[in-house]
């Protein structure tokens, strides 16, 4: 069974040292999914077009979905200013809902933190976003 990009990210987080932590973003086989959370999370070029705060939603059974988040990052786009001017933002909101019904609770958890530019880590921050990804353009890293 697979985890959870929530579950990966938290054991990250527990590791002792800055030194484990990096390496462990760096050489874990989702690397690439990790570095895309923290541009989403991290990067002040970033800015959500989503009201604040935490939208009504109703949290999924955690069944057979611990990859969906995974595919579904490539539409993190449509949430951020520049990703897609077409969308109206009832429409936007409408589709962030959905996409936090559709994944794993726990992934829905650290979606909703990567919105509010934070993880829900207390070991996963923007220092360590940045050393671990310094070609990133990062706010206080």
């Amino acid at each position: 069974m697979y985890k959870t990009l929530y579950e990966e990210l938290s054991i990250i987080s527990e590791l002792k040292t800055v030194k484990e932590k990096v390496e462990a973003l760096l050489q874990h086989k989702r690397s690439d999914a990790f570095k895309i959370l923290f541009i989403y999370a991290y990067s002040h070029e970033i800015k959500w077009l989503l009201p604040p705060g935490d939208p009504p939603y109703k949290a999924m059974q955690p069944i057979n979905m611990e990859s969906r988040f995974l595919n579904e990052l490539r539409r993190l786009y449509l949430f951020v200013e520049g990703g897609n001017t077409n969308l109206t933002n009832n429409k936007r909101e409408s589709l962030f809902i959905q996409l936090l019904e559709s994944i794993d609770p726990m992934d829905a958890i650290l979606l909703l933190a990567i919105k509010n530019n934070k993880m829900p880590f207390k070991g996963l921050n923007k220092k360590i976003a940045h050393q671990t990804f310094p070609e990133l353009n990062l706010e206080g890293g």
